[in-house]
Formats: C-alpha cells, structure tokens, sequence
C-alpha cells in the first residue's frame, strides 16, 4: 500500500524536515537522502522504517536547516590552555625573555577552542527521532484508510461470487432431472434395439452423476469465502492468507467447471474467475 507523510520540527534554531514516500512492493526496499550530520545513523533508520511498514519501496529524505542564530557554540578547552601557557613559560625562563606569552601567543593554536558538537549531536538526534515518527504516523493514516477501501472493495467481490456459487448450486438442480433423461436417450441412440437394463441405466446414470456433482466443491468455496471475510479483518499477515485463499477458491471453481456442461454455470465459472484476478490483484497492494 502506498502512503506519503512529512514532517518539521523546529527547536534551538536548528529545523528538520523528514518527508517518507511509501511505495507497493512485495519487498521492503529503502533508499534515503541524508544531511552528512546524520549519515552514520542510516542503518538504525532502515531498522526502524522496516519494524513500522513492514514492506514497500520506501523513499526517505531528510533536511537540516540553521538559523542565523544557530551557529555552533564555541567551548575553551581549559586544560589545554594552562598547558601552553606554561610551555611558553617554560621558554621565556629558559631563552631569557622579558615579555612573558601574550594573547598573540593563543590566537593561531587551533585545539585551544573548539566547537561544542555534543549538544548539537544531541540535538538532531532528538529532533531526528520526533520527526521521524510524526512521518511515519501520516504513513500509516494513509494506508489504513487505502486498506479500508481495499477491503470493501474485496468484501463486495467476494458478495457477487457467494451469489454466484448460489446460482451455479441452483441451476445444477434445475438441471439434474434433465441430465437423467437425456443420458437415457443419448444411450437408446447408442444401443439402437437393445434392451437396456433399467436398473443397470440407473446405476451407471448415478456414477455418472457422482462424478458430475459439485457439492464438495460449493461446499469448499462458502468455507474459503468465510475465512476470506474474516481474513479481510485482520491485521495479522493478512495480505499472504488472503492469497492463499484466493489461489484454493480458484483451485475449486476451476474444478467446479469441468464438471459440467451446462453454458449457464460455465459462463458462471467465467464470471467467478474475473472476480478472482481482480481480487488477487488488490491483495498484492496489502501487507
């Protein structure tokens, strides 16, 4: 199923935009756009967009944006300072100089002041993780809501097959006196002037018919077609059940269907399959 969500959170002048583009895939497949100050986290990202929407083609970009006030904070490395100072010191005593070491002295040591990154760091990894969910939220909202309509659609499918295997179970026995009488007169053409033997016709005729009975067959379909509806109101794997379901009501009609020659429920059968691959193909888009 398909879903789009976005997201901006904003706080100590740094704002992070996340927006997630969810694809249909049987697969899950990640692609992801990241500012370099997040890169090293792509792999708890990939994780975690995984653990929530299961599968997908998933497009996932991230962007950090600075406000003027938000440049990094400068930190005095103290220690490190006390050690210079005394190392000038210890050359001024031991050249003999006069002046001792001045501000000039400090200014070009680059490890004296430093930029504070722990708290940035911290930082985007906060905001990171809030607008990650707020993201992932609007995801699933949109694919719940397509999931609905999904089922509704299958739901009302799954109506017109139930209606047609009721016909088809209809007709059958609208046709079973027909069928006894014709199989008599098909086997006097065959035989011409031979006695036939009532009860030997009868039994054969009822072989046949056995051969020839569908019951099973619509008896399996309501079973498959129950579960199918209870399925339909799962959360749990419902997308491979779904199919499986679909596969065995379609294994039954194909059988059902070379049961009989009646034009009436064969174009039943073709009415059924129709419905079936429309079916499969909405069960694809569900996880």
């Amino acid at each position: 199923m398909t879903g789009y969500g976005q997201s901006q959170v904003s706080r100590g002048g740094v704002t992070l935009t996340t927006d997630i583009q969810c694809l249909n895939s049987r697969y899950f497949d990640m692609s992801a756009r990241l500012p370099r100050a997040i890169q090293n986290q792509e792999i708890q990202l990939r994780e975690q967009l995984q653990a929530a929407l299961g599968r997908g083609k998933v497009n996932l970009t991230v962007a950090i944006t600075l406000s003027d006030n938000a440049e990094p904070a400068l930190k005095l490395n103290r220690a490190r300072l006390q050690q210079y100072y005394d190392l000038y010191r210890q050359i001024q005593e031991e050249l003999g100089l006069e002046q001792g070491p001045s501000l000039s002295h400090f200014a070009s040591v680059s490890d004296i002041i430093a930029v504070e990154q722990v708290e940035r760091d911290d930082l985007l990894k906060e905001l990171l993780g809030e607008g990650l969910q707020t993201a992932l939220d609007q995801v699933n909202g949109m694919r719940r809501k397509e999931g609905a309509n999904l089922a509704a659609d299958l739901k009302a499918r799954l109506e017109l097959i139930r209606a047609e295997v009721e016909a088809i179970e209809a007709q059958t026995a609208e046709h079973r006196a027909g069928d006894l009488e014709r199989l008599k007169v098909r086997l006097s053409e065959l035989l011409g002037k031979v006695a036939l033997d009532e009860s030997r016709l009868l039994q054969e005729v009822a072989m046949l018919a056995d051969k020839r009975d569908i019951a099973e067959e619509c008896t399996r379909l309501r079973s498959h077609m129950e579960l199918f509806q209870d399925y339909a109101d799962d959360d749990d794997h419902t997308g491979k059940r779904l199919g499986f379901l679909l596969q065995e009501m379609g294994r039954e009609i194909n059988t059902l269907g070379s049961k009989t020659d009646h034009i009436d429920i064969r174009h039943a059968v073709v009415r059924i399959k129709s419905e079936l691959e429309k079916m499969r193909e909405q069960v694809l888009n569900i996880i």
